[in-house]
């Protein structure tokens, strides 16, 4: 048998952490962690003394297969150094029992010089095979964490593409809402507008009604239909809102507004049931930079959407504070919450969990959100109830003292 053989290894992923980039090439200085196995303690010290005078390297000694395999699923190695012959098994059989727990570091078979000089004396310098196996282990290893770092590299270029193909994809297909949805919204917001005047008209025209004659409609319920008809034109007039705010293209005007008192104006104009109460949270003092349009369709959207989560009733609790360089502001619910499966779709354009609804709802709220560059998001959410969050960039101090 030759003095040392390198076994190949595919490359796998190891049972420990793929070392950083900084750590990938093996530099001059660092020390290899060696696993040696050899029955004879006196060739296993022999080989240790050798290969640690012969270049950086650390060597643990195991006598046997079964306590070196014990030795790797507890430390890390940077390359293990097994002779042929042990009680237990051989050097192949050890390297595959190795391969079958996930191992795959440079596994070297080596058989110790038959060299009686070298044995009566420890102190002589390192022997030519030890020089020359020390450089090997230095080899492998490299050639080891390099096969790892171009395997992590390639990895990461797949997941890369993967991610440009995905957002690509979506893109495409948010462009087609976007288009379909200006012709929509164009198409039905005139009929619309003629269903809604009409329907004015006609109740109008019941309020100046003789009395005997405004009491038959009111005995066959004419009233109460127009008034089902102007709800259910409410409700298509905010489906062509959302469909034509998600189309359109996002043009801010600023404004510093104290988001407590725009909260309380945005109530003011929402009809609240009878079973919900209001609770207020506010941080006073605090300033948001936002468009108050467009911010309060945002929040104008959360605050309905978390009323029709509490069907029975509940608190609705409103809360604004600083956070960092942003302002918070929180609307929470106690409604039955929002499923895991739906969780990480609750933004997605056309997903909605309602029977009733486009699913445009939430997703033009993050695209108004992230247009004044904050984020929007569900802070928690149980079966007590659900938080979304809002950051919205906070009026600089400065900024502030001249408002």
């Amino acid at each position: 048998m030759p003095p040392f053989q390198l076994t190949h290894n595919p490359i796998g992923t190891p049972p420990y952490p793929i070392p950083s980039e900084d750590q990938q090439v093996v530099s001059q200085g660092e020390i290899l962690k060696i696993l040696l196995i050899d029955s004879i303690p006196d060739l296993a010290n022999l080989s240790k003394i050798n290969l640690e005078r012969s270049s950086r390297i650390s060597v643990t000694i195991a006598k046997t297969g079964k306590e070196s395999l014990d030795f790797t699923r507890n430390t890390q190695f940077d390359a293990i150094v097994s002779g042929y012959d042990m009680p237990d098994m051989n050097g192949i059989d050890l390297h595959h029992a190795l391969q079958r727990e996930g191992l795959k570091i440079p596994f070297i078979l080596f058989t110790v010089p038959d060299d009686q000089a070298l044995l009566s004396d420890p102190d002589s310098p390192p022997d030519a095979s030890y020089l020359d196996l020390s450089q090997k282990i230095r080899q492998a290893v490299e050639l080891y964490r390099t096969r790892n770092r171009l395997e992590l590299y390639s990895k990461h270029l797949e997941e890369l593409v993967e991610e440009r193909t995905r957002q690509l994809r979506e893109a495409q297909r948010f462009s087609v809402i976007g288009e379909l949805s200006t012709m929509i919204g164009h198409d039905m917001r005139n009929p619309l507008q003629v269903i809604t005047n009409m329907n004015y008209l006609l109740n109008r025209r019941i309020t100046r009604m003789d009395p005997e004659e405004a009491a038959i409609l009111h005995k066959h319920g004419i009233p109460d239909l127009f008034s089902r008809i102007g709800v259910e034109t409410q409700y298509l007039n905010k489906i062509v809102s959302d469909l034509q705010n998600y189309a359109r293209e996002v043009n801010l005007n600023l404004v510093s507004t104290d988001p407590g008192e725009f909260l309380d104006e945005l109530l003011g104009s929402i009809t609240l049931p009878d079973n919900i109460m209001i609770k207020k949270e506010y941080h006073p003092g605090i300033l948001a930079s936002v468009d108050t349009t467009l911010f309060r369709r945002v929040m104008e959207n959360l605050i309905i959407n978390a009323i029709q989560a509490m069907e029975t009733g509940g608190v609705l609790t409103l809360g604004t504070a600083e956070k960092n360089d942003h302002i918070c502001i929180t609307v929470t619910d106690t409604g039955t919450g929002i499923p895991q499966s739906a969780l990480e779709r609750v933004f997605e354009p056309l997903f909605t969990t309602k029977s009733k609804g486009t699913g445009l709802g939430l997703s033009v709220c993050k695209r108004l959100v992230e247009a004044h560059g904050g984020t929007i998001g569900v802070r928690e959410t149980s079966s007590t109830g659900t938080t979304f969050e809002v950051l919205i960039p906070k009026v600089p101090e400065s900024v502030q003292k001249l408002v």
